[in-house]
Parts: structure tokens; sequence; C-alpha cells
């Protein structure tokens, strides 16, 4: 800015009739730019209210050269700003400067459910989530979150069936508020992203309008693959990206990493590891392919499913998991999705079990206003379809296969308040058929702040 300023007045000081008043007011415009710019320690540079009237303005005669004077105060001036403006980006590049936001989110849920055998009230339950995160170079982001909740369960989730629970209600101990996310993320090259959690995964559902029961599907089976639940607790992530189109990671997450004692610890407790592909040839259509092995001394749950589907007979239990996950926006107010998981786990010295769930989602962005969303859930939760060995005495299989039928209106007030009715209907729960169909009506308000 100076360099032009000072170029502006040397071409206007070679017009030899140059009035007054226009010089007056390039002597202003220079004294107040420069003054909050330059400090004292630059130097004694002659201030430019300083200098001679209009006669020094003149065209340069032997007789009088005060603009040549200008020109070297002006040429030491843009020399010393240059020095300064370079050690000022040499003290920026190495100050240690973190910044941090705050954001909450608040859940009220007005729910209740109906059966042939059912007695449950309707009930009010809330959540609320604190979310601090920092970033110490701008690339990197460190999160915490705590959480409180009273959310319980229906009665038919603990004597019926698994399938059907609600997914954006949380329950803490006398409403106390806990940790519920910690994890530092930062990149390692330009390739490569590193991902450490001391609360769970990170890993990828495969579709932004499905991430969880807070903001998506009302389900807890509705978000997501639910062999992905079987991943939990302490670990680390590597995600590496090939390029645009294909990206690999792989993970190992340990339960009782925080215990230093035997059968615990980062390594010798139960534990996961996962890999995970995703392929995206275009923004319109997205493949991934994951992998789970669990290690565990006494049981594999996924919280979703029948009853018989969690695998708990609190003996050492070894899982392969598989997965395929798919996404397929056809238009701008269209986006089709699902997947399949199945897993494969050997309880030791008994035999091994097998179990599959699916689902296909469709999903209306914009649907009726911009900011709303339309979706349905149509699958089956974890269904037990078979046993081997020890096993098949009492536990060949689920006898039947159930539904889970959902569909759920996000209605965005504005940009932080949204309101989602939702509508549950799981057909012979149980997978047995000899169960009456379950319903669960809900109307979820999420705050955000």
């Amino acid at each position: 800015m100076l360099s032009l300023i000072a170029t502006t007045i040397l071409t206007q000081g070679q017009i030899a009739n140059q009035q007054l008043p226009n010089l007056q007011l390039a002597q202003g415009r220079v004294s107040k730019i420069s003054a909050p710019l330059i400090p004292q320690s630059i130097g004694n540079i002659t201030p430019v209210h300083e200098l001679k009237t209009q006669s020094q303005w003149q065209p340069t005669t032997q007789e009088n050269r005060p603009l040549c004077a200008v020109t070297v105060q002006v040429s030491k001036l843009c020399h010393r700003l240059k020095v300064l403006e370079s050690r000022t980006a040499e003290l920026k590049a190495q100050q240690f400067s973190p910044t941090g936001t705050f954001s909450g989110e608040v859940l009220l849920g007005i729910s209740s459910a109906w059966g042939r055998d059912l007695d449950d009230s309707p009930v009010f339950q809330g959540s609320i989530e604190l979310e601090f995160n920092f970033s110490f170079t701008g690339e990197d982001s460190l999160e915490v979150a705590i959480e409180s909740g009273n959310a319980v369960d229906f009665s038919f989730v603990e004597e019926i069936t698994l399938e059907g629970r609600l997914g954006f209600t949380e329950s803490t101990e006398d409403n106390r508020f806990e940790i519920s996310e910690f994890s530092y993320e930062f990149p390692l090259g330009e390739q490569i992203e590193v991902f450490i959690s001391l609360s769970g995964d990170d890993l990828n559902d495969f579709n932004r309008f499905f991430e969880d029961g807070e903001s998506g599907p009302i389900s807890e089976f509705g978000g997501e693959n639910s062999i992905h639940s079987l991943v939990e607790d302490a670990g680390i992530e590597l995600k590496y990206e090939f390029n645009d189109t294909l990206t690999f990671g792989v993970g190992y997450y340990s339960e009782k990493a925080e215990k230093p004692e035997p059968g615990a610890g980062l390594f010798n407790g139960n534990f996961s590891v996962f890999a995970q592909v995703e392929f995206q040839p275009s923004d319109n259509f997205l493949l991934g392919f994951t992998y789970i092995y669990n290690n565990n001394d006494s049981a594999l749950e996924t919280d979703t499913g029948s009853l018989r589907s969690q695998i708990n007979l609190e003996r050492p239990v070894v899982g392969n998991s598989y997965g395929i996950t798919t996404s397929f926006v056809p238009n701008s107010g269209v986006v089709i999705g699902g997947w399949v998981g199945f897993t494969e786990a050997e309880v030791i010295d008994l035999g091994e079990a097998y179990i599959w769930n699916y689902a296909f989602t469709l999903t209306l962005p914009d649907f009726g206003q911009e900011g709303n969303l339309l979706g349905f859930v149509i699958g089956q939760e974890p269904r037990l379809t078979g046993t081997s060995g020890f096993l098949i005495d009492g536990r060949q299989n689920d006898p039947d296969v159930s539904l889970h039928l959902e569909a759920f209106y996000i209605y965005q007030v504005n940009d932080h308040i949204s309101i989602t009715p939702g509508l549950i209907w799981i057909t012979a729960p149980n997978h047995d058929n000899s169960n009456p169909d379950i319903l669960v009506l809900t109307v979820r308000t999420t705050l955000e702040f």
C-alpha cells in the first residue's frame, strides 16, 4: 500500500503545475496510513508533514531537488516495512496459539410403545451434550464432549427383543455428566489421517444423513450397519487417502485399555481390529467395505436385533464380521442407501454362530422445504440364522424373520431447532411369529447451540 501511495505521489510530483490542495491531500493520506503501521523502532524517518511546502514539489532542477529526498525517504520506508513484515510472518509461524469452539445439543423426546402384551406408559426423556473442540495447528482437532441423560428402555427391550430401540437418548447414573467423546485427529503428511480416541471408533457409516440418532433416524438400528457397534472404547485409527476415489483405513481398539491388571490393559484385554475401504468414483455413488475382528472373554453383542443374536454365554468368543454399505444419489432430492452385515462368532470349545443384518434406506433431503428431511428404513435387525458344534442344542437359529420398518420426518424450525416425529414398526419381534407386532411412536426435538 505504501509503495502504491509513494508511486502516486512521485508521479504527481512530476507534473509541473500540481496544485497545492492535492499535495496536502497526498501528504495527509501518507501520514495517516504510515503512522499506525510503522513502529518507532524502525528509525527516525522524516514525517511527510515536516517536508517543505509547495516549492519542494516542483519538478526537479539543479537548484531544486526535494523530490529526490522524498524518493529516498519512501524507499527506506518500504525496505524497513518489508523487513518488519518478514519478522512478523516468522513470529506467526513459530507461535503456539490454540483456538477452541464450544457447542451443545439438547434432545427431548416424548415416546410411547404399543403391543398386545405391553403395558408401558408414555415417557418424556431427554439428554444434553456439551462439546469442546480445539485446534493447535489449524489442521488438527481435539474433541471433548460430556453428556447427561435420563433415558430408560421400554420393557420389551429386556423381556422380548432388542429390536426397535430408540437411538437418540442417553442414560447416565443419577443424571450426572459423563465423558461421551475424547478424541484427537491430526494429519500425518498429505495423505494420512490419524485418529486417537478414548471413547469409541470413527468408523464410516457412508451416509451423511444417517450418522446418528440425534440428527438422523430415530432408532438405534437405523443409523448404521449393526456390526459397527462391535468396535468401541479406546484405540487408534489410520486412514490413507490414495486419491479422491479410494481411501483405506485400519484401527485397533481395546475394551479395558485403562486397567493395568491381568487380562486387561491395552493389549491383554478384549480388543477389536478393523479395516475399511471406501470407494467413491463420483460425488453421486459410494461403496464401502468393512472387516472387523473381535476377541472377547465373555460375549459378542450388538445391542440390536434378537436376544439369541447376542452371543453372551460367559465364555471366550472370537468374531469375524463383514459388511458392505452403499449410497447412491440419483439427484439432489433423493439418496438411496443400504447395507448388509454378517458375523461369524466362534464360542471357544462350543461351536459357531452365524448372524445376519441388512437394511434399505431412502432419504429425501429438503422435502417440503429447504433443510427438512424425510427418511425411511426397511430391514432386518441382527438375526441368528444358524449354529454349529455344541451350540446346536436349543440355539439353532431364530425361527422366523422380523422386519424393521421405520419412517421419520425432520422439520427444521430454524438453524438451531428441529422437530422429528417418527414411527418404528417391528413385525414378529425377536424373529418369532408368535410374538405380536410392536409399534414405537416418538417426537424428538433437537436444540443446537
